[in-house]
């Protein structure tokens, strides 16, 4: 387990070195906001059509750490080589490339983990943790030496990465040459296909909300110093959430569990939606720990559960690839599109509108009930 934790921190501080910087960095190298908002969601858009060809190779590969190992090296060369230039075309293309490899890096990490390790709850409050404090100390380090170091940061902790995925246990090979596993055989699963469309109206807001609450929190009275604080508060909150996942279990089911934290996530965006004080905000941030530390755990055991084993790597990678990745790119878009229009308060009306569809379908669909795994 100690070597699983390892992992899942360092291949979330990439994450939380580059979304809450990339925009600034861009900024700094001379994009406009339309080319900054063009760039992240080409990067996006690759992470979408990444995940359904590495989740397709990882399925069908007998050495997966060493797929995993390649998408690591990947993702940290083409940051690096993103420091060459700053003329934008040339930069869109290799920030696509980094997120061709990294995109799918994390839902092929979790099929792994799941394989070989029962605690995958406690394992990822480490990405939890990993995330938090890469958006805190990355900060700092990027006033004193510039936003370019930030990819050094990147690059280095998949680099450290790559090193703990091998030294894993192999996960089981199920596909032959005979019978190669295609993703067209998770979608005549109905109630995978059921779940997949609920996520879709679940996951893009919780990006979109790295993307937009700074804005929220400056309509609040607060200062830019003080955004760095509530996303380390509010990352941060969802590691003890994960912890107590295996407690709660005990009690209660991963389906309905589910269901309270897609409640939640849906009452936070309404409140947010509201305009409340940045100290409301700030007092607020456990919101998300009890939404996201819980949904980005059960979601994923979810889609693994309600397919036959070998089909599970190839489930939560297209999950990844459709359920947030595309989900991602509709919030950020309408969510730009209504922060010009009504603010950041419009914004959050329509992350708490999106993910009460995804509530209400949550229910009505019957996904609440709890599911057995498949053989």
């Amino acid at each position: 387990m100690v070597r699983c934790f390892m992992l899942y921190f360092f291949i979330y501080c990439p994450l939380g070195v580059l979304c809450p910087l990339i925009g600034q960095y861009l900024s700094s190298i001379g994009f406009s906001g339309t080319q900054v908002g063009t760039v992240t969601s080409l990067g996006t858009a690759a992470a979408v059509l990444g995940g359904m060809f590495w989740g397709k190779v990882y399925a069908n590969a007998s050495h997966k750490k060493m797929v995993i190992a390649v998408m690591f090296a990947g993702a940290a060369v083409m940051s690096l080589a993103g420091l060459s230039t700053k003329v934008f075309i040339i930069y869109a293309m290799i920030y696509s490339v980094m997120y061709f490899f990294q995109g799918p890096v994390h839902g092929l990490c979790d099929s792994l983990v799941m394989e070989s390790d029962n605690s995958f709850a406690v394992v990822r409050a480490a990405g939890a943790l990993g995330y938090a404090l890469a958006v805190y100390f990355a900060g700092h380090y990027a006033e004193t030496h510039g936003l370019g170091i930030i990819f050094y940061i990147y690059s280095a902790a998949f680099f450290i990465a790559i090193f703990i995925v091998m030294g894993l246990k192999e996960p089981k090979h199920y596909s032959s040459p005979e019978k190669k596993i295609k993703a067209s055989e998770l979608f005549k699963n109905k109630k995978y296909v059921r779940l997949l469309l609920c996520a879709f109206f679940l996951m893009g807001t919780n990006v979109g909300n790295s993307t937009y609450f700074g804005y929220l929190f400056r309509e609040g009275g607060g200062s830019l110093g003080g955004i760095g604080l509530a996303f380390l508060l509010m990352a941060g909150s969802e590691a003890p959430f994960m912890f107590l996942i295996p407690v709660i279990n005990k009690k209660v089911s991963s389906e309905k569990l589910l269901l309270f934290a897609i409640g939640v996530c849906t009452f936070r965006f309404a409140f947010y939606a509201t305009g409340p004080s940045w100290q409301l905000m700030l007092g607020t941030f456990f919101l998300q720990g009890m939404s996201n530390g819980i949904i980005l755990v059960e979601l994923v055991r979810y889609f693994s559960k309600v397919v036959e084993p070998r089909l599970a790597s190839m489930a939560v990678s297209t999950f990844y690839a459709v359920g947030n990745n595309l989900s991602t790119i509709v919030c950020t878009f309408i969510g730009g599109i209504m922060l010009d229009a009504f603010s950041a308060r419009g914004v959050y009306c329509f992350f708490a509108v999106w993910n009460l569809i995804a509530l209400i379908m949550y229910v009505a669909m019957g996904l609440y009930k709890e599911e057995k795994c498949a053989e």
